[in-house]
């Protein structure tokens, strides 16, 4: 085996202005309450200033002191804030770019169903469910995390899967009840996304049976006509965040297209 020696990292201006400005913005309201009392310190010693009969100089280059001192608080707090606004911005735009590259199969395969026959949409629906749940399992940088794709039933009371990608356990299936009613049915039923962040503090879900304790499930519909049902879980609870809900609603829609294609009569 080949033996690696560790290089040390040369810090850079670059390291040290990012260290910076992460720590002035995480420290922002102390930056703030410095900013105040340094302010009203220096009015302070104005008032000093104006009572004596002849102003000292080194109180006026206290008041000189105080005042640069405000000044490059509110600049670096300023600066901090802009530097955290181009951060966010750089995050959103990387993750643009993640989901094209994960969901542009899924586009690819969607373009050739229009003029495909009813075999064929059948085919590439299946393509496209599994392309989806891929594209979801690379995006999301989440331990033990399983992407699903489920479809339903002629009859409307079953959801089975039709793709997934993940974690090894293959997904069971869900079946209308009324007593207690089905929480992925509710959902579907009122055609909005159910995210539950921890299934074991949630009555009627049945996630740790199934080896996941945090899911988002967000219905397949177009229209008022459902089809099916995407989920996102993964086995710790609190995993996902706004964005991967986001994602996987996205996703969702696109599925929603792709199921109302493949049932087109010729």
């Amino acid at each position: 085996m080949t033996e690696v020696t560790p290089r040390t990292r040369r810090t850079t201006w670059l390291d040290v202005r990012a260290w910076l400005a992460g720590s002035v913005q995480e420290h922002s309201v102390l930056v703030s309450t410095l900013t105040i009392g340094l302010a009203w310190v220096g009015s302070v010693i104005g008032i000093a200033v104006s009572e004596e009969v002849g102003p000292r100089r080194w109180l006026i280059a206290a008041v000189v002191v105080l005042g640069l001192g405000v000044a490059v608080l509110e600049v670096l707090n300023a600066w901090a804030k802009r530097r955290a606004d181009e951060a966010q911005r750089g995050a959103a735009a990387r993750l643009g770019v993640a989901v094209k590259d994960a969901l542009r199969p899924v586009a690819e395969l969607m373009a050739q169903m229009p003029g495909a026959g009813a075999e064929d949409r059948e085919r590439l629906l299946y393509q496209v469910s599994q392309q989806a749940a891929s594209g979801l399992y690379l995006l999301f940088e989440v331990d033990g995390v399983r992407s699903v794709v489920y479809r339903l039933d002629p009859s409307g009371d079953v959801l089975t899967h039709l793709a997934y990608h993940g974690r090894g356990e293959t997904p069971g299936s869900f079946e209308r009840r009324d007593d207690p009613p089905d929480p992925a049915f509710e959902a579907l039923v009122q055609n909005r996304t159910r995210v539950v962040h921890d299934t074991g503090a949630e009555p009627g879900e049945r996630g740790r049976e199934r080896g996941y304790r945090t899911y988002i499930a967000v219905p397949v519909v177009t229209g008022a006509t459902p089809y099916g049902m995407l989920t996102v879980d993964a086995p710790e609870p609190y995993s996902f965040t706004e964005t991967d809900v986001a994602v996987a609603e996205f996703t969702a829609e696109m599925l929603a297209v792709a199921f109302a294609t493949a049932a087109q009569q010729p």
